[in-house]
């Protein structure tokens, strides 16, 4: 991650979206205790009030935004909020997961609404805030993927295929941005132990239940990701046996892959 290269004194800025909980709470913590200024985004504003004191303890400003990105307009209410303000490092973290079968078992509303979370809003507002970076010859773009979107889903069909766009997205804008000065990192997580799951009406995630696929805390994954954004990897998947698994993915025929990772 570049630093400023105009010898400007005012503090640097992250915007971290989904940072109410989970993942996207781990990571706010650990931008502010590297000491940037967070704004954070989330539908729950009490929660985000309470992050944002635990941030101002660590020694920085604490802006909460609540906006609700699966609406339209959240990118735009989310830049209109910093008024003007410069934005160093954005971290798109907000989605939401959906189970059952697509059509059949799924509201297509609530696919819509994932679609609009997960891929238009995280394109939106990497729309508004990227050319301020590339202006300013500075600046990072986490963005949170997932190891579902190296595998076809069925019974999870249309967040597997937002969390490969996203994927895909990301590992585009590395090479666009290279040399600009700007840092795009993407997040590929496995089965973390958040309320994620809940609220997609998954089963409860057992921590630590598969040797091959790990169970791991927000915590550890947010870790890895901001270390590996500060680093400036690329591609970040946490845990050694699920790199090694997701690279055997790719030998192995689609069908056999998508019946394995099939939710009933």
């Amino acid at each position: 991650m570049s630093a400023p290269s105009d010898g400007r004194a005012a503090r640097r800025r992250a915007v971290i979206t989904g940072a109410s909980s989970g993942i996207g709470r781990e990571l706010a913590l650990l931008v502010a205790a590297d000491g940037l200024d967070v704004v954070l985004v989330a539908r729950r504003a009490e929660r985000l009030e309470a992050l944002a004191k635990e941030c101002v303890l660590l020694g920085v400003d604490a802006t909460s935004v609540p906006v609700d990105l699966a609406d339209p307009g959240g990118a735009e209410a989310v830049v209109a909020a910093l008024g003007g303000a410069a934005v160093d490092v954005l971290i798109n973290d907000a989605g939401v997961g959906g189970h059952g079968r697509f059509v059949v078992g799924r509201a297509l509303a609530a696919d819509l609404a994932m679609i609009q979370l997960n891929i238009a809003s995280l394109v939106h507002l990497t729309g508004l805030l990227l050319p301020g970076m590339l202006d300013r010859g500075h600046g990072a773009i986490l963005n949170v993927a997932s190891i579902a979107g190296y595998i076809p889903g069925p019974g999870q069909a249309v967040y597997n295929a937002s969390k490969a766009f996203v994927r895909s997205f990301s590992q585009a804008l590395t090479v666009e941005t290279q040399g600009t000065g700007v840092q795009v990192t993407t997040l590929c997580p496995g089965p973390v132990d958040t309320e994620f799951a809940a609220v997609a009406g998954y089963a409860p995630i057992r921590r630590r239940s598969n040797p091959l696929m790990p169970v791991l805390s927000a915590a550890e994954v947010a870790t890895a990701g901001w270390e590996g954004l500060k680093r400036g990897r690329s591609v970040v998947v946490p845990g050694s046996a699920l790199r090694i698994g997701i690279q055997a993915v790719r030998f192995l025929p689609w069908r056999l892959v998508a019946r394995s990772a099939e939710r009933k």
